[in-house]
């Protein structure tokens, strides 16, 4: 029987093909690569039964993406249905397929839709939308294009590639495009090589891509103050400022209907990066970084967007996203100039005082004004200050060994890197409370020593974290000057910190109080 049991990542292949003229074009990769997840489609063992050596072969057009899918077996064997279960997926080789990839992919004899005016098999073919970023990286050039899902031919590469988040994002799941109002919101990031060929074909490929999601939000005052939405105060409260006349909309006399035009996608609103993927072929080279950075670039600049977040984002991802924040803030004079202060008034540490968090990170600046001026969201800024002012503390200093004495240490390095883990467990339990206070099962609940160890050990193996992103940084900076391999990656698995480890976060940009009653809370 186990001749008729294979792994998916045996028998499935996946690759870019450059664009032809009679349909066949020559592989873009000398090998192809394998998918990162198929339980979608086989089961959660991830095998399939009933054939023996089976073959999957999915090809994708360079530039426009478009898809085909060849499938074969020597022979199949007729199970009983009491085979197949959750584990074990009845498998036809066409019908896991279907909600993911066209008609066409499956049935070669079907047509094809084709723009005429950007013909994919042309050398004039260009990517839809506008060109954001033009770079070269290890002797390669690349291009970054943004645009709508509005555009037709946007809409038909997510169409021909929407397989692909399923086999290589964890629990990923696909954008709802059926209603105009949804497509407006949309956009579509395309990260492409272009490589100079001689034949008469198009010199682009595809290296990667991302969504983002345009969510309105209800305008308080904050975000309206964030996005500069707020009106003049009157003339008694800021001296010689003109009145303020506030918009008024007019309607027409016959229609009713507002002459004005708003356009809902320029109201105050939070863009939300979703599907986020750099093909495997182009991993490990920092494009990732890259098309990260300039997505957020284009964002951060669009005065109605208030906070640019990240759904559900995974290990390989949050370090990315550490990287390209800590350099992106670092390059804004009043984050850069924050230090953390040597000493502290003996009001703001006394024992029935709170725990004085943005005197020891911000000494002096409003925090929360910065974060919403960098469009970061909360917990992803915190981390990134976090990790900025411990940069700051001398390595030799960072050791509890020489923080006995606390506050009241000799040295102002020591004292400094008391401060920063005093405020780094105040940020600690207040993201972990309820998980600290609760009890399962009429189990006893903690004592405060055991709460005090398990906020220790998450400090610990927090700084730890922190420790690993500061020596990656090294890297990279040593990296960009040509210090190190070209090509090389840095790139480790985020060892992520928590107290209580039960179910994740799905959205970061959720509000405090759902963030705050979540099972498993992230630090």
């Amino acid at each position: 029987m186990d001749e008729y049991i294979t792994h998916a990542s045996e028998c499935f292949e996946i690759n870019l093909t450059r664009p032809s003229k009679d349909g066949v074009g020559d592989p873009v990769f000398n090998e192809s690569f394998g998918p990162t997840h198929t339980y979608q489609f086989f089961g959660n063992r991830e095998e399939i039964i009933g054939y023996k050596d089976p073959t999957i072969q999915l090809s994708f057009r360079a530039n426009d993406m478009k898809p085909v899918l060849r499938r074969g077996f020597e022979e199949k064997v007729e199970l009983p249905d009491e085979a197949y279960s959750e584990e074990y997926f009845k498998f036809d080789f066409e019908a896991p397929f279907k909600e993911y990839l066209p008609s066409y992919a499956l049935d070669p004899s079907e047509a094809v839709p084709e723009n005429a005016q950007n013909d994919p098999t042309s050398k004039d073919w260009r990517p839809p939308g506008t060109q954001l970023h033009k770079f070269a990286l290890h002797g390669k050039q690349y291009e970054v294009w943004v645009t709508s899902f509005t555009d037709p031919a946007a809409k038909q590469i997510w169409e021909n590639m929407q397989i692909l988040p399923m086999l290589f994002i964890e629990g990923a799941s696909l954008p709802e495009l059926d209603a105009d109002w949804s497509l407006q919101r949309w956009s579509l990031y395309l990260l492409y090589e272009v490589t100079p060929i001689e034949e008469d074909i198009s010199s682009y490929t595809l290296a990667g891509f991302s969504t983002t999601y345009r969510f309105w939000t209800l305008p308080t005052l904050e975000i309206m103050r964030a996005t500069k939405s707020l009106p003049s105060p009157p003339t008694s409260t800021n001296g010689d400022a003109n009145k303020w006349s506030p918009p008024r909309l007019t309607q027409d006399p016959e229609t009713f209907r507002i002459n004005e035009h708003v356009d809902p996608l320029e109201q105050p609103s939070r863009e939300r990066i979703s599907q986020y993927l750099i093909l495997p072929p182009y991993q490990g080279q920092s494009l990732g970084a890259t098309l990260y950075e300039t997505i957020f670039a284009d964002l951060v600049k669009k005065p109605y967007i208030h906070e640019i977040t990240v759904e559900d984002p995974d290990e390989a991802f949050d370090a990315m996203r550490d990287y390209s924040d800590i350099a992106y803030l670092r390059g804004l004079p009043s984050f850069n100039s924050l230090t953390i202060p040597s000493t502290i008034p003996k009001e703001y540490l006394a024992k029935d005082a709170p725990v004085p968090r943005d005197k020891i990170l911000g000494d002096g600046v409003d925090l929360e004004q910065l974060r919403r001026e960098t469009k970061i969201v909360t917990r992803q800024f915190n981390r990134v200050l976090e990790l900025h002012l411990l940069s700051t503390i001398p390595p030799t200093h960072r050791n509890k060994q020489r923080i006995t004495r606390k506050d009241r240490s000799t040295n102002e390095d020591d004292r400094r890197y008391y401060f920063w883990r005093l405020a780094l467990k105040d940020r600690i339990y207040r993201q972990n409370r309820d998980s600290l206070e609760e009890t399962e099962g009429g189990a006893e609940p903690l004592s405060t020593a055991e709460k005090v160890k398990a906020i220790e050990d998450a400090v610990d193996s927090q700084q730890e974290e922190y420790e690993k992103r500061l020596r990656g940084l090294e890297k990279r900076a040593k990296w960009k000057k040509g210090e190190a391999q070209e090509g090389s990656s840095s790139r480790s698995k985020r060892k992520r910190v928590v107290v209580e480890d039960d179910e994740d976060d799905e959205w970061e940009d959720m509000d405090e109080d759902s963030v705050t009653s979540s099972k498993r809370t992230r630090v």
